[in-house]
């Protein structure tokens, strides 16, 4: 279950961020559940994926993976904040991605 939280907490930053366009001073507990949906999904979907599967092969399948489900789960959850449907989603998505690098990097070197 250790996944399930790495990837809600990759995906609620994203998508923390992203809700308020980088200005975290109107950050709100309705935008902090929000993207807690979000995560919890993310979460849920990579772990699932990782069942039918021994999940991504390399860190940068993983991390395309973390910002394909943030993408997917944040348009589902909730409608885009600026731009076309998909472009907030898209950026969270993205957002996503690269905080799921930096973490892994990060574990790894650890290890």
């Amino acid at each position: 279950m250790r996944i399930i939280l790495d990837k809600f907490l990759q995906a609620w930053s994203a998508c923390m961020f992203c809700m308020v366009q980088g200005d975290l001073t109107v950050l709100t507990l309705s935008h902090a559940f929000t993207a807690s949906k979000t995560g919890l999904l993310t979460g849920v979907a990579y772990w699932v994926t990782t069942k039918f599967d021994e999940g991504p092969s390399s860190l940068w399948n993983g991390a395309w993976l973390t910002g394909v489900l943030t993408m997917a789960s944040d348009i589902v959850i909730h409608p885009t904040h600026f731009g076309d449907q998909w472009l907030e989603a898209f950026c969270t998505g993205l957002g996503a991605a690269s905080i799921c690098l930096i973490w892994e990097k990060l574990k790894w070197q650890q290890d």
